[in-house]
């Protein structure tokens, strides 16, 4: 078994598999493609929490950063010794923010190979690829119909070598497809900025920060010559991924362009008001235990040493005057 056997068993043919499953179920690709989309992205939720609260984290903690590299810049040692412990104390992991992007760049090369493989598969073909619990819709002679219905522009499509295609294994001919992955990746990237910016002075923070905004020029790039069905996965992905934030982390930058939106009060938002609210809450609390341990009595222990201290130090004056 060579390593295209390995990545079509591991990952592509699974996926095929839950797209005819789909396919099966609605009688349309386009359709199938949105729901194991979603289906992927509620599977893999937990780990996208993570890496959208590391992203803000990190964001939030640039400042921070900014000191510690001012202070120990060139002792890479105790530079690397402080921005641990910084992390510790925030409670921040940077590994968190990691593993939703390895486990996604893989999940799209896949979604790109089964829309390669798809038009060419039959019926017969079909039936050796697929899990045994997902039905074959097809006859041996016949082909999967990759038509989205609600995409009545894009039906089918000569490739190169001749060969037609059809449906979602062309790419969009009108473009439209591309540049909405582009919008809602902006729009996506935008939000994922915190309202209140810290300013930092990191390079490579203010490269992250300028990537949020090409970042959405890639996307539409790449998408422009792709088989539209990777772009119906990009958008939907993108998309929950903006109800994701919204329940998460709350509108970030994006009223600073859409004022209407500061009328509208994320559960993020709320969420991180009620946590502020509860550390102050926690620090009072503290505080007033605190004074109430101690007491008058403890309070007069203090100002008897502090007498003290200031009537010794008066001596020692007089004496050195002397």
């Amino acid at each position: 078994m060579n390593i295209t056997d390995i990545w079509n068993f591991l990952l592509v043919h699974p996926l095929l598999s839950l797209l005819v499953g789909a396919f099966d179920l609605f009688h349309d690709f386009g359709i199938a493609v949105v729901l194991v989309t979603v289906a992927i992205r509620l599977l893999l939720y937990p780990l996208y929490v993570t890496q959208i609260r590391s992203q803000r984290a990190m964001q939030e903690l640039a400042p921070a950063m900014n000191d510690i590299k001012a202070k120990y810049g060139s002792d890479r040692k105790k530079l690397s010794e402080e921005q641990m412990k910084l992390y510790k104390e925030r409670g921040y992991n940077p590994a968190t923010g990691c593993l939703p992007l390895l486990l996604q760049m893989p999940i799209l090369f896949a979604m790109y190979a089964a829309f390669l493989q798809a038009p060419t598969l039959d019926g017969s073909a079909l039936s050796g690829i697929l899990m045994p619990f997902v039905p074959n819709p097809l006859s041996p002679d016949q082909k999967l119909d990759l038509t989205a219905h609600w995409l009545p522009w894009i039906r089918q499509c000569v490739q190169p070598d001749g060969s037609l295609l059809h449906g979602l294994g062309c790419p969009d001919p009108w473009k439209v497809l591309p540049i909405l992955a582009g919008a809602t990746q902006l729009f996506a990237s935008v939000m994922a900025q915190p309202a209140n910016q810290p300013k930092s002075d990191d390079p490579q923070q203010r490269m992250m920060q300028s990537m949020a905004y090409y970042f959405p020029l890639i996307t539409v790039f790449i998408a422009w010559s792709l088989p539209a069905g990777l772009a119906v996965y990009w958008v939907t992905t993108t998309l929950f991924q903006i109800g994701q934030q919204y329940v998460v982390t709350g509108w970030g930058q994006l009223p600073k362009f859409l004022p209407f939106l500061r009328n509208i009060p994320s559960p993020g938002e709320r969420g991180l008001r009620d946590r502020q609210a509860a550390l102050i809450r926690e620090a009072e609390s503290d505080m007033r235990a605190r004074g109430a341990i101690e007491g008058p009595g403890a309070q007069a222990v203090r100002e008897t040493r502090r007498d003290k201290r200031d009537k010794r130090d008066k001596t020692a004056k007089n004496k050195r005057r002397r």
